[in-house]
């Protein structure tokens, strides 16, 4: 995936970035997560453990049992993919600076650019470890009022800077 299918004649990148490294680890998170989630059949089965009746006991240690599995796959699938969803956009996402545009290049939503002369403002908000780590959540502003948001984006006080420079 590049962005130089994007850049007219004429045009230069001058600053390239995309996601940060945290988004793998945040994917490992989720991943360890789906895993303790899956392994953890035994704990919940004690926990939802008591005493029932005599003339249920036939039939709600099944309905636990199917409960406990019930929970136990769904959050499993749910981390599991929302840990795919981080590792999809660190591989997908790239960003880059012209002269004359923002180029933003995305498997998943497509590609699009914005011309430098429609970005109203530009905020960075790092966060209290992406001021430590060196990544943020960028906010673009155009002039027809559409808001563009760009999470977990490496550097994203330079490329305010270069968007300020290039315009």
């Amino acid at each position: 995936m590049s962005l130089k299918g994007l850049v007219f004649e004429g045009e230069e990148i001058r600053y390239r970035t995309g996601k940060h490294w945290i988004v793998l680890a945040k994917a490992a998170v989720l991943f360890a997560l789906a895993l303790i989630v899956w392994s953890s059949e035994p704990t919940l089965t004690k926990l939802v453990q008591f005493k029932v009746p005599e003339e249920l006991e036939r039939f709600v240690p099944k309905i636990l049992a199917v409960g406990v599995w019930l929970i136990r796959y769904v959050f499993f699938i749910l981390f599991t993919l929302l840990a795919l969803v981080r590792l999809f956009s660190f591989f997908t996402l790239r960003v880059g600076l012209t002269d004359k545009r923002l180029l933003c290049d995305d498997a998943l939503f497509g590609s699009f650019s914005l011309d430098l002369g429609k970005i109203e403002s530009v905020k960075c908000e790092p966060g209290v470890f992406g001021g430590l780590l060196g990544y943020g959540k960028m906010i673009l502003t155009a002039s027809s009022s559409q808001r563009l948001v760009i999470t977990n984006l490496r550097r994203p006080h330079v490329l305010a800077q270069e968007i300020f420079a290039a315009k």
